[in-house]
């Protein structure tokens, strides 16, 4: 669906068309997913999460522009969400990644995206989410990060170099066992 398909689905929603949402919904849950997956890793916090970003989407919808990009708005959304639980659970108590497995997940949990981003720092993983798996545009993870587009493509090649390390160290390793 194209961004101009998704604002007319968006303004029928507006206009009161309630089965418009199922359509922004599955346009966009991926993009939401991957989003909130990038900062948590627990499957059942992601969900509610995602909850919790449509129901502020949808009450924040009016200060949506039409004809910008809106995954790049409700991915907005739903990262500043995720960062926010995070901070309001680190005020609760000093998290320890082993202990609290459900807030960042478990290695079994997607674990190809976690073995080949896993030499990656912060931005450069949420850069190669939203640019490979999402397939979104460097201006549009501008957008969503709040960065300038020079430090996403940057960031962008620092990390495929990283990547390319990781696959070929692990090939080797294979190789050396045979």
């Amino acid at each position: 669906m194209t961004n101009k398909e998704l604002d007319k689905c968006i303004i029928s929603f507006l206009k009161g068309d309630e089965a418009s949402f199922d359509l922004i919904y599955e346009e966009t849950k991926k993009t939401v997913y991957l989003s909130i997956y990038t900062i948590i890793k627990d499957q059942s916090t992601i969900e509610d999460l995602m909850q919790d970003t449509y129901m502020k989407a949808i009450s924040a919808l009016n200060y949506y522009k039409i004809g910008t990009n809106f995954k790049a708005w409700i991915a907005r959304i739903a990262r500043n969400n995720a960062l926010n639980y995070i901070k309001r659970k680190n005020r609760e108590e000093i998290i320890d990644q082993d202990e609290r497995a459900e807030v960042f997940g478990t290695t079994k949990e997607n674990y190809f995206l976690d073995f080949a981003t896993r030499s990656l720092t912060k931005i450069e993983k949420d850069i190669i989410v939203y640019r490979i798996v999402l397939d979104l545009k460097f201006k549009e993870i501008a957008d969503i990060l709040e960065i300038p587009l020079g430090t996403v493509y940057w960031n962008y090649q620092n990390a495929i170099k990283k990547i390319k390390e990781e696959i070929q160290e692990w090939n080797l390793e294979i190789w050396k066992k045979l």
